[in-house]
Parts: structure tokens; C-alpha cells; sequence
């Protein structure tokens, strides 16, 4: 027997539940309302219209047609454990047909909710249409366009692209923008790792439950693969994301996570997000500038988010415009190399060479690499551009040797993408018996990000590279996770610093020790070191202190076309070094302050006691200073502009901690003063004026004190 349809307005109903009811009716998505089977005992007009029923249809007859199928039904594990442990379900659902069953040609992104009676059981569920009904496209299969995620429960990868189709189509009809964004969990693999498969999952959909919480209703939430997620995010400006969402996800996500059977646990992530219709015209394209985003939030930091940027390229191209360019620059031979030396911190000479390619745009003039490389990529033109760089490189290495040049290593730049072709070694292989180059000087230059997806794969690559001669540079080292573990697992023959941490390895104690422990570090791995980015002789000063092997950077040269490299390497041009001068066996003084007249009344104190005076006019000067000279002892005034004697005293106790150190202070500051002598920063302090004798006498104990240290080490110097 039929039932009759379920009324939402019954004869004496109060006047909320007639706007419900009028809510509802006027509502233009479509509305159902279902039993516990799924049988349907409700649908407002939009829902009829949707169906094909028209308004004086009997719904309950027609959705107890016979073949007919419950309304919420065969959209696998998802849906089906949503209902049966009574909770909210969204995704996309075959659309109700005539006879009150599935129609499989079209699709429906609905959410599903259950409804409770009084006794808190549920007796039916409320389902309501979230985005329009789409042509399956696939119509005419008995496939679904893609199923649920079955670890979440969310909609999956390509649910969530047949939907972002959809969201665009609409969003350019009524003239909205969207905002798509790609979220990716930081270090989730150390965590799998850790906690193994079985903790990874549930983290994940902790994760999963979380975003869902805080995603907006118009909003659509997917599980793209692994440990990312897809956002889809309505109403946004055309140039603007919702900012204030992504914040609350950022911060939602790094809340400590308790989980089951595992002790709480705290993770970040980072999203990239592009913009429709500003970064692509189709899904793919949309999708490839919010990875590219997630890409270079990945380099900032963890919990970083990154907008894409316009889709502008160098000189004002069209990213398009730039990806075709590119693909013929290689032919057009528009690339070129230019060369930077890498010098011995031994022997001044040079020993080898960074190959760095240039682009020659034929309008456009040359485009340095930091403008197309990131590019090439993300688009994945890197490959063939690596190619062409290896075997320029080859070539000209032998017709250095051909040209009768003494032989030097090439060092060639390897991208992770490329690093991950499994034939990279047989290109390598094929390279060197094209050009007849010896093996034995071509450097691979990698990066760790080259070896994070999948180490064991990584260590069989560069294991075959090394095979055939080569040897294995860490470059950029420090700016990623610099873990040890890829110092032990991989034969690496040597550590590039980065540039980073050489520009201030002077004046940064943190910077300094650990270019220091890093370079001790790698020796007694019995690997090698070269800093890069050198500018200055006091840094070269400080790395040779440090016994750190080569160096590259501007200091020495820029880097060079090949023939202005020819020439500098046929010169036999060396660098001087910063070796110990006879003077460095004599008692050496630093004096700083900031007044000349000062300095020249300390110098008069001090001229007749037999040091050697170096004197600055600055902190900063004076950290250059203690660079470039071996100083046992340290004269600084208090009062100084930008960096104070305190501060600069505290920096070169941390930078050199066998030296003594004392400051000229007033009155007024004794108690600052005074405190920097507790924490050891300084080692004593005079007020001024000063006495002479006494400043004399003290200095001379100093000295005395660095002399028997010095004695007792045995090696005739302060460490």
C-alpha cells in the first residue's frame, strides 16, 4: 500500500514551521526528504522539476515504482557508512529519474543529513542539492564519475575535478570568482615512518574531520591522493582568496591532534592557491598554478600558504607564451653557460666550475635564470633544458683539455624532477661517450628535495651514477631539512653551504657555528666542503680559519662566458689566502669605538706595550676585523650607534670564545654592563674616563692569561 506524501504543514501548525515550510518550497536547489530505507517522502518543486515529476505528481508512488531504487543508495562505502552510523555526508550522488530511482547519466553534489526524533534515533534523512545537476560524463556506462574516498569518506580526486568543472562553468555564468587550494601535510612521511601505515591513516582522517568542520557549506572538500587535500572555495573575489579561511585552516591544522593509540601529536601544512578565472581557463590548467604555489610554500617553510602568482612570466609574456618559447629556446640554441670559478681554500687556484645556463632571448635579451628555471620547473621543461646543460657542459670541458687548459671539475645542476627519471644514469652514460668526456671531473650537483619522495629509488640512481665516475655534490645544504640521514644513505663527495648562511657568517653566531659545526661535521664523514656566495675576504678569512676545502662567489669572480673563463683559467690567476702573517704571532689588540678621538687616545695608551692595534669605527667593522686576524684581546666602547659594545661583545664571544673581551662603559649603563659580566659576554669593564696604568696592567694580565692557555694547548696559539 502507498503512503501518502509527508506533509511539512499540518492544519494547526505555528507560524515558524509554515515559513519552514514555505523555506523549503521556495528554496530553488532541490530538496528531498527520505525515510530510513531512502525511500523519498518529500521533494520541493525544485526537486520535482529536477526529476521530471510535475507538482500534482504522487512522489511516494513514484518512488515505490517497481525496479525503482531508494534515492540514497549505491554510492559506495562513503555514503552508506555515513548513514548507517548517523552522520552528515557530502558528495556526488546519481540524480533522482522519473521513477524515483537513479538516474546514471547525471550526477548530483549533495549533502546529506540525518534527522532525529525525539527519542535522539534517526528516522529520516534531509538531503539537499549543493551544486547543480551535471551530464555524467560518462553517461551510458555503468561506471560513476569516480567514488569516494574510502579512508575519509570525502569526495575524491575525480569527483573533485568533474566538480571544479562544473563550479567554473557556473562561477563564469553568474560572475563570481573561485579560489581553488591544494594542501599538503608537512613532513607526513617521517610521520608514516614513525607511526607506521595504520597511525598515518588515522591521522589523515583526523585531518579530514577537522577541515571538514571548517569548511563552509558552499565550500567542497576532497582528498586528492596521499596526505593532500583539495579546497574548493566559493564567493571569492576574482583577484582575491578568502584569506581569513585559509588563516583558520592553517590553524586548525596544527592544533595538537589526539589520536587513537598514539600519544597527541602536532602537524602543519601548506596550501598554494590559484584563482578562477585569473590563473586558468580549464581544471587542469587551474590546478597546475595551485600546485605551483603549494611548490614554492614548500620551500618557504612548513605552514606556509602561497598564492599563485599572475600569470605573468619575464618581460610581460603570457605563461603560455613563455612555455612555448622556452620548448624552442633548446633548438634555436638561444640557451648559453656562463661558468663561475670554484677556488681552493688550500691553494688558491682553480679547480673547478659551476656550469650556470643563461637564456639569450632574441627580443628580450638575456633572462637570468631565476626568471625561467622556476618556471621550467613546474611546467616540467626542466628535463630537457638539464639535458642540454650536462652536454654543453661535457663539450666544453673537453675543449678546455683540447685547448691544452690542465684539467678542472664541471659541476653541473641536477633538478629533483629530472633526478627522478629511473634513465637519468643511461643519459649521463650516453653524454659522456658523446662528447668524450672524462668522467672522473663531471660533479652532479643535488639537492635533498631531489631524494624525499622515494629514498630507495634515489639511493639506486646516484649509487648508478657514481658507478660510472661521477662524483655527488649536497648542494644548498642547510636550507632544507639537512637531515643526516642523507649524509649516511647517500655516497655524497661533497657539501655545498648555502649562500644563506655565508652572508652574515661574520656577524651571526648562529650562522657562524654552524657553517663551523657543519664543516667539522662533514670531515669526519669524510666528505668535502665548498661555501658559496663568498663576497668578502673576511668571510674567506673565517672559512679558511675553519678549515672549509673550496669556495665560490664574487669575491673571487662572477660567473663568466666560457671564453672569459678560458682566459682567467689559462692565466693561472690564484686567490691570495688569508694565511698566517708573521705579525699573527704578535699579541694582537682590537680597538672599537665609534669616536676618532677615542680611538686615538686608546691607541696612545697602547702604542709603547708591543701589540699589534687593529682598530674599527664600528661592531660591524669590528667583526670584520676579527675575520681576518687572529685577536686575543677586545677593547670596545659601550656607546655605539646601530650595534652597542655590549651586543658586539656578545657576538664575538660566540664567534670567538677564547678571546677577552672588555668594554668602556658610563655610569649610566653599569648595570647593563654589569650583567653582560655575569652572563660571560664580557670579561670586565672600566667606566670612563678611564685610568691608563690601570687599563694598561689589565690589558697585560690578558694577554698573559691568553699566553698560558695558549701554552697549555701546545700549539702556540689561541684556539
Amino acid at each position: 500500500m502507498n503512503e501518502e506524501p509527508m506533509s511539512l504543514e499540518p492544519a494547526e501548525s505555528p507560524e515558524a514551521l509554515r515559513v519552514l515550510h514555505r523555506a523549503a518550497e521556495q528554496n530553488p536547489r532541490a530538496i528531498f526528504v527520505t525515510d530510513r530505507a531512502g525511500t523519498i517522502v518529500y521533494a520541493n518543486p525544485a526537486a520535482r522539476q529536477a526529476t521530471g515529476h510535475l507538482p500534482g505528481d504522487a512522489i511516494g508512488k513514484a518512488s515505490h515504482s517497481p525496479g525503482s531504487k531508494p534515492a540514497l543508495s549505491d554510492n559506495g562505502a562513503g555514503l552508506q557508512a555515513a548513514l548507517r552510523a548517523g552522520t552528515e555526508w557530502e558528495g556526488a550522488l546519481p540524480a533522482i529519474g522519473e521513477d524515483g530511482g537513479n538516474d546514471d547519466r547525471h550526477m548530483a553534489h549533495v549533502r546529506v543529513t540525518p534527522i532525529r526524533n525525539a527519542a535522539g534515533d534517526v528516522s529520516h534523512y534531509f538531503a539537499i542539492q549543493v551544486q547543480p545537476v551535471g551530464r555524467h560524463p560518462e553517461a551510458g556506462r555503468s561506471e560513476h564519475v569516480g567514488t569516494p574516498d574510502q579512508l575519509t569518506g570525502l569526495p575524491g580526486r575525480s569527483q573533485f575535478m568533474s566538480r571544479l568543472a562544473e563550479s567554473m562553468s557556473d562561477a563564469t555564468r553568474v560572475g563570481v570568482g573561485l579560489a581553488l587550494a591544494v594542501v599538503d601535510l608537512d613532513d607526513f612521511k617521517s610521520f608514516n615512518d614513525s607511526f607506521g601505515q595504520q597511525g598515518a591513516d588515522r591521522l589523515l582522517v583526523a585531518v579530514a574531520q577537522r577541515l571538514q568542520d571548517i569548511v563552509r557549506r558552499d565550500d567542497l572538500l576532497a582528498r586528492l591522493g596521499g596526505d593532500r587535500f583539495g579546497l574548493l572555495l566559493w564567493d571569492a573575489q576574482p583577484d582575491t582568496p578568502n584569506h581569513e579561511l585559509l588563516r583558520r585552516i592553517q590553524a586548525t591544522i596544527s592544533q595538537p591532534l589526539n589520536l587513537p593509540g598514539e600519544s597527541s601529536v602536532t602537524i602543519t601544512a601548506c596550501a598554494g592557491v590559484a584563482l578562477y578565472p585569473r590563473d586558468g581557463a580549464s581544471t587542469d590548467a587551474m590546478l597546475q598554478a595551485a600546485e605551483a604555489a603549494l611548490g614554492l610554500a614548500k620551500k618557504t617553510g612548513h605552514g606556509e600558504v602561497r598564492i599563485s602568482e599572475p600569470a605573468l612570466a619575464p618581460g610581460g609574456m603570457t605563461r603560455i607564451d613563455l612555455a612555448s618559447q622556452l620548448r624552442q629556446a633548446v633548438d634555436r640554441a638561444e640557451l648559453v653557460l656562463h661558468f663561475q670559478p670554484k677556488v681552493s681554500l688550500h691553494s688558491g687556484e682553480i679547480i673547478g666550475a659551476e656550469a650556470l645556463v643563461r637564456w639569450r632571448h632574441p627580443a628580450k635579451g638575456m633572462i637570468p635564470p631565476g626568471e625561467f628555471i622556476p618556471f621550467a620547473e613546474e611546467s616540467g621543461l626542466i628535463v630537457p633544458i638539464s639535458e642540454w646543460v650536462l652536454r654543453a657542459a661535457c663539450r666544453q670541458a673537453v675543449e678546455w683539455r683540447r685547448a691544452g687548459l690542465r684539467p678542472i671539475k664541471v659541476g653541473v645542476n641536477i633538478s629533483a624532477r629530472h633526478f627522478r627519471h629511473a634513465d637519468l644514469p643511461d643519459v649521463v652514460a650516453a653524454v659522456l661517450a658523446e662528447t668524450g668526456m672524462d668522467s672522473r671531473l663531471l660533479d652532479l650537483e643535488l639537492t635533498e628535495s631531489a631524494m624525499m619522495h622515494d629514498t630507495a629509488a634515489a639511493i639506486r640512481i646516484a649509487d648508478r651514477l657514481r658507478a660510472l665516475g661521477a662524483s655527488l655534490s649536497l648542494d644548498d645544504f642547510g636550507t632544507g631539512y639537512s637531515s643526516l640521514a642523507y649524509l649516511s644513505r647517500f655516497a655524497f663527495d661533497q657539501i655545498k653551504i648555502d649562500q644563506s648562511f655565508i652572508r652574515d657568517v661574520t656577524s651571526n653566531p648562529v650562522n657562524g657555528s654552524i657553517v663551523a659545526a657543519t664543516i667539522a661535521m662533514a670531515h669526519k664523514l669524510g666528505k668535502s666542503v665548498i661555501a658559496e656566495g663568498v663576497e668578502t675576504e673576511a668571510q674567506m678569512s673565517f672559512l679558511c680559519r675553519h678549515g672549509c676545502d673550496e669556495m665560490q662567489g664574487y669575491f673571487f669572480s662572477r660567473p663568466l662566458a666560457a671564453t672569459d673563463f678560458s682566459a682567467l683559467l689559462a692565466a693561472g690567476r690564484r686567490m691570495p689566502l688569508a694565511t698566517p702573517a708573521a705579525g699573527e704571532a704578535v699579541p694582537t689588540l682590537l680597538l672599537v669605538d665609534d669616536e676618532p678621538s677615542i680611538l686615538n687616545a686608546l691607541k696612545r695608551v697602547f702604542r709603547n706595550e708591543g701589540y699589534r692595534l687593529l682598530m674599527a669605527g664600528s661592531g660591524q667593522e669590528g667583526l670584520e676585523l676579527l675575520a681576518l686576524h687572529r685577536v686575543q684581546v677586545i677593547v670596545s666602547d659601550q656607546r655605539m650607534p646601530e650595534m652597542g659594545g655590549v651586543e658586539f661583545l656578545s657576538r664575538a664571544k660566540e664567534l670567538y670564545p677564547d678571546s677577552v673581551r672588555i668594554v668602556l662603559s658610563g655610569y649610566a649603563e653599569v648595570g647593563m654592563v654589569t650583567e653582560a659580566v655575569n652572563r660571560g659576554a664580557i670579561s670586565k669593564y672600566f667606566t670612563k674616563p678611564w685610568d691608563d696604568d690601570q687599563l694598561r696592567a689589565e690589558i697585560r694580565r690578558a694577554f698573559r692569561s691568553m699566553a698560558g692557555a695558549a701554552t697549555v694547548d701546545g700549539n702556540g696559539h689561541s684556539n
